[in-house]
């Protein structure tokens, strides 16, 4: 996913000419997407309507923090999540402008400036391709074979004494291993 659709200097927000939004910048889409909680209030306005309480938040944040049903959370876990909620991330999303945080109600609503984000929240994680991993089961593959030609009695391969076997696989198995530590 690229960030093109971003605008703005890094680090500042900038509000777009024609419509009067906040469009953010890298370093403050990653800023707020650093931090699971944040992330997790974004994903609970977004199923949810787009606005929600506090409260409701908190209890939902505090079940997923430690991996409960919604109804056997305490009043402990729910209150730590809350004042951490109430006290910085909510009112940090509100100043980059995701969310309209009304502190005296306890209501949160995504603004527009959030749509940005939304996309990172449920982006399959980005995985490598590896030509040496390919590489790597193709060789196997093929040493395989080839031990099995020398079984069946293929005539050069069946020719090799037991030691010339034994060092064929100590190279093959010492390749193996060192290009797995290189791909790590």
């Amino acid at each position: 996913m690229e960030l093109t659709s971003i605008q703005g200097e890094v680090g500042r927000n900038s509000p777009d000419e024609q419509s009067g939004a906040i469009t953010l910048s890298t370093d403050n889409l990653f800023e707020i997407l650093k931090n699971e909680r944040r992330r997790e209030v974004l994903d609970f306005l977004n199923t949810n309507g787009g606005s929600a309480t506090l409260s409701d938040v908190a209890e939902h944040i505090a079940a997923i923090e430690n991996g409960i049903d919604l109804h056997a959370i305490s009043s402990q876990q729910r209150k730590r999540v809350y004042i951490g909620l109430y006290q910085v991330h909510l009112p940090k999303m509100a100043s980059y402008g995701i969310i309209d945080f009304e502190k005296n109600r306890g209501t949160i609503e995504l603004r527009p400036a959030a749509a940005p984000l939304l996309p990172y929240l449920y982006a399959d994680p980005v995985v490598p391709e590896s030509n040496l991993i390919t590489l790597r089961l193709s060789a196997v593959v093929v040493y395989v074979l080839l031990v099995a030609a020398g079984l069946l009695g293929v005539p050069v391969l069946s020719g090799l004494p037991a030691a010339g076997w034994a060092i064929a696989s100590t190279v093959a198995l010492l390749a193996f291993v060192v290009s797995g530590a290189l791909t790590d």
